[in-house]
């Protein structure tokens, strides 16, 4: 591949999975936020700007664990041919991430609480545990099926 073809598509590449990164993490925080998290006391205007910025936040996270993995495998094109011990890699940084931003912010922060109806561990939010693994698994999916799969 060319350099100029090579560098404008890992771009492409990289866009499509923020792109459905965020459109992801967005709806997973909206309803995540409705339902598990105590009732934070503010306008419409102030919760959708905090979904957007949570959801820009989550999505940069996971375009990180992506480049994080394919430092690891010296392949910025690994999710064209994805092997099991990728996906677990990007899983378990995706877990430790996100256990690392809920201890903080719940228990040594106190900055949200969760509802009863939220399952926890130690303390941590289970739903917020799997947030990035979820999503940003299938934010690869999407991406690999966008960019990879034969058109007939």
């Amino acid at each position: 591949m060319k350099p100029l073809k090579k560098n404008i598509y890992i771009c492409f590449t990289l866009a499509l999975i923020y792109l459905f990164s965020f459109l992801l993490n967005y709806i997973w925080e909206s309803v995540h936020e409705a339902f598990l998290y105590e009732e934070h006391s503010f306008n419409a205007e102030k919760y959708i700007t905090m979904m957007l910025y949570v959801s820009v936040v989550d999505a940069f996270i996971i375009l990180g664990l992506y480049l994080g993995v394919s430092m690891l495998w010296k392949d910025i094109f690994w999710l064209q041919k994805m092997k099991r011990t990728q996906v677990c890699a990007l899983s378990l940084a995706g877990l430790i991430v996100a256990a690392g931003i809920e201890y903080w912010n719940v228990i040594v922060k106190k900055e949200w609480s969760y509802t009863p109806l939220m399952p926890t561990i130690f303390g941590i939010g289970m739903s917020p545990l799997i947030q990035l693994i979820v999503t940003g698994l299938f934010a690869l999916w999407l991406t690999n099926i966008f960019l990879y799969s034969k058109k007939d």
